[in-house]
């Protein structure tokens, strides 16, 4: 029995996905029920992940460019700080 279900949004999305972690953490559910609780938490997961794909590419930042404004795609530094 897979339906997939329409989150609202990002937050609702994932406190269903925290319900279903502690649902089969508790070991008390049986196998089949196990199954689907796994396969709905398998298809959130992956709407999170879509919506945390989405959210990135609409992040922009704003930089002064020789004094212009220039918007610029967001990227994830993968900054060598040795701060420490």
């Amino acid at each position: 029995m897979t339906t997939k279900k329409k989150y609202k949004d990002f937050e609702s999305a994932l406190a269903r996905l925290e319900e279903i972690t502690d649902l089969l953490e508790s070991g008390e559910k049986s196998l089949e029920e196990s199954i689907n609780y796994y396969t709905e938490g398998l298809e959130i997961a992956k709407f999170c992940n879509d919506r945390l794909a989405e959210a990135e590419k609409n992040i922009k930042l704003i930089a002064d460019q020789k004094g212009t404004l220039v918007e610029e795609d967001f990227e994830e530094e993968n900054g060598d700080d040795d701060a420490g």
